[in-house]
């Protein structure tokens, strides 16, 4: 763990860093993935730790930039010190001690709490949306988004960087 808070630390001064980086996955383009970039090459990102699983426990990954495929998101709205805190918080509550699910904390809420301080993921708005659409909303979406409960906003998350000292945006 000591070298994520010394790579987080190492380019809390490079101009771009804090930044919500996005791309499509390579096999469903439907599919964003989510990172916050720390310089010009190296991201850090939410992922399970068994790649593919909807539900595993998660863990921090260093993922190389591919600029040909990763876009920026958004501006940042938090300041990079606050990002900075946000991303050791992080090292420290949730490197492979949380979940990653698909449907209540993927790399989008992760990505958004760390840079904005609200844990949300859009997607999920997306997929709630096809859900209103009658047989075909459910076939899309499945019943695991149903059953799962998919939150767009995860507010324990946003809890835990609140109660490391860290605003948020609550």
């Amino acid at each position: 763990m000591q070298n994520f808070h010394n790579l987080i630390d190492r380019n809390l001064s490079h101009p771009d860093y804090g930044r919500v980086l996005q791309h499509r996955d390579r096999n469903n383009p439907n599919i964003l993935h989510y990172s916050i970039q720390l310089n010009e090459r190296d991201s850090l990102a939410w992922e399970p730790i068994h790649s593919g699983k909807e539900k595993d426990t998660g863990k921090l990954a260093i993922w190389q930039i591919d600029w040909h495929h990763f876009r920026v998101d958004q501006t940042r709205s938090h300041d990079r010190d606050r990002i900075n805190r946000s991303l050791h918080v992080s090292v420290d509550n949730f490197h492979k001690q949380w979940q990653y699910e698909l449907y209540r904390f993927n790399c989008e809420h992760w990505a958004r709490l760390v840079s904005t301080g609200d844990c949300r993921c859009y997607q999920i708005a997306e997929f709630k949306k096809l859900e209103r659409i009658p047989v075909l909303g459910i076939f899309i979406v499945g019943i695991a988004g149903t059953v799962t409960g998919a939150w767009e906003h995860n507010g324990y998350a946003q809890e835990v960087i609140e109660r490391a000292g860290v605003e948020t945006c609550a």
